[in-house]
């Protein structure tokens, strides 16, 4: 009797030594992502905007091995729908991950993923699959915040925060005023596909000479817009291109067309363009 109660706390031994094992490797492989996300979060503040897709894709993979394993690990071992929740699972923090093809992620988009994974839990038996649950919003709770750091994604509470402490004047100085002149937006369209010389933009634009230049060195000293080599090619920065896609992102979300209610021109002088010196 002694001895089969021996063997049966050495059993029991055995097995809390085997989830500790398998907890330790999962938390190993995990450090090892982050690693890989913190490198590749640095790389990606460093280089140019055309490889965001790449740094993109670089953290989706990451993010959706880190996914496999915690499930892997995490979820009820014995259960027969374990296959099929597994699966229902990946389907919804995978479409969360293809989020990051796009400029900006909003509280609604997440709202939708967040009622699916309701509507999952709905039809879960009760007791039973809470700890599956907790890994799988454990999951989601970390995407949301891989979409905050990326800068794609900000609650309502925190955009009215940031916009409690915007600077006024340097928005107007750096942003505003640069983009306000009908000119100067020609100018970045312009360069929102490739480099130009002076004289390519001379002849796309219709700009000559001092305008022209007037104009260039307001995009340059706001940094919209660089110089390569001093006399090369004008292209946009970064801040220029991402500027450029927010404005166009506003006009398309407020503008209202022609016949629904609004006027085919402007009253007040919509078609005015102002001179250089604006």
């Amino acid at each position: 009797m002694v001895i089969i109660i021996h063997r049966c706390e050495m059993t029991v031994k055995d097995d809390v030594v085997g989830k500790e094992i398998v907890q330790l490797k999962q938390k190993v492989d995990e450090m090892g992502l982050e690693l890989r996300y913190i490198t590749a979060l640095l790389q990606g503040s460093q280089a140019p905007d055309t490889r965001r897709p790449e740094l993109f894709d670089l953290l989706r993979d990451e993010a959706r091995q880190k996914a496999e394993s915690r499930l892997d690990a995490g979820m009820a071992k014995r259960c027969e729908m374990r296959p099929e929740c597994r699966q229902r699972f990946m389907e919804l923090l995978d479409e969360n991950l293809g989020l990051l093809d796009r400029t900006r992620v909003t509280e609604e988009d997440l709202d939708r993923q967040t009622e699916k994974l309701e509507a999952l839990r709905s039809k879960a038996a009760a007791g039973r699959c809470d700890g599956c649950f907790r890994e799988v919003g454990s999951l989601f709770q970390d995407q949301t915040e891989l979409m905050r750091q990326l800068r794609l994604y900000r609650s309502k509470e925190e955009i009215r925060d940031s916009i409690d402490t915007m600077p006024e004047d340097l928005i107007v100085r750096d942003i505003l005023e640069p983009l306000s002149n009908p000119q100067r937006m020609l100018i970045m369209k312009s360069l929102s596909r490739s480099q130009r010389s002076f004289t390519e933009l001379s002849s796309l634009t219709g700009l000559r000479g001092g305008n022209l230049l007037f104009h260039l060195q307001r995009l340059t000293g706001t940094g919209m817009v660089f110089q390569r080599g001093g006399r090369g090619d004008y292209a946009l920065t970064p801040k220029g291109q991402r500027s450029l896609e927010y404005v166009n992102d506003l006009y398309m979300s407020t503008s209202i067309p022609v016949g629904d209610g609004a006027p085919p021109g402007n009253a007040e002088g919509r078609d005015h363009v102002p001179s250089s010196s604006e």
